[in-house]
């Protein structure tokens, strides 16, 4: 998965850009909880890395694949 769609499946769930800290970190959050995504040209998200977030933000996978499918 590429950072820009994670992102994007992030905004569709609720949360927004809060800030970047550095050339690389973009924190997004909800309200109650925020999430750091590395940004890092030309790499895309392994798995582990993608269900860490979706365990951070309580985000099902079933909405995951949902928002891939589209």
């Amino acid at each position: 998965m590429k950072p820009r769609e994670l992102i994007d499946f992030l905004e569709s769930n609720g949360y927004r850009f809060i800030r970047a800290k550095g050339s690389s970190h973009h924190i997004y959050g909800d309200g109650m909880r925020t999430v750091p995504i590395p940004i890092h040209s030309g790499k895309d998200f392994g798995e582990v890395f993608i269900r860490m977030i979706l365990r951070e933000t309580g985000i099902s996978k079933s909405r995951l694949m949902d928002f891939l499918k589209r």
